[in-house]
């Protein structure tokens, strides 16, 4: 690590323990996952692989990321699916402190907080968010709802999901050959 990146290391940390919930969690979070029947499980306990303040290994409760950018991107934590999340006001601390990708910890004891708006294909969430091609249509070249082979043409558009919003049916009632198509289209990119 350089210098540089030791100074903004330690300027981030300051500010963190300085002041633990370094955002209002309240609004629409994130989270990955596999399962096209997600639920919430007061029972599961996440890894916890990242950097924090503190550790919450052994803890039941979900990762929550106002974007899954960082998951797919910087930590190479690919999943075919996104849960949307809607986060009523969660108390102050209570294991919110701040991580290096911005995601936060919500132990299960305030699962009564977070509501699931919907589970949606990544590549969904890619086109509403970014207005282009998800990731795994980029490595596929394959469009992921119509199985259209993507061009060098369309693929040099810019911004050609420009307002898309995802109009397909919740992941979670899918039809099971759907969701089979979905999780092949992932596994042919990442094996």
């Amino acid at each position: 690590m350089g210098f540089i990146q030791r100074v903004r290391l330690i300027a981030t940390l300051k500010k963190i323990v300085a002041n633990p919930t370094i955002h209002n969690p309240e609004g629409t979070w994130y989270h990955l996952t596999d399962n096209e029947k997600f639920k919430l499980d007061p029972k599961f306990t996440p890894d916890d692989a990242s950097i924090s303040i503190r550790d919450r290994s052994g803890q039941c409760g979900i990762y929550l990321a106002p974007d899954i950018e960082t998951w797919v991107n910087g930590h190479g934590y690919w999943r075919p699916f996104v849960v949307e999340f809607h986060v009523d006001q969660l108390p102050k601390g209570h294991g919110l402190q701040g991580r290096w990708g911005n995601e936060m910890f919500v132990p299960a004891s305030l699962f009564d907080k977070l509501t699931i708006q919907r589970v949606i294909p990544l590549d969904a969430y890619a086109r509403e968010k970014f207005g282009q091609y998800g990731w795994i249509e980029d490595e596929s070249r394959q469009e992921f709802d119509t199985g259209k082979p993507i061009t060098l043409k369309e693929w040099e558009k810019v911004g050609q999901f420009k307002g898309y919003k995802y109009k397909g049916k919740d992941v979670r009632d899918m039809p099971s050959a759907d969701v089979l198509k979905l999780k092949q289209q992932l596994k042919k990119v990442k094996g």
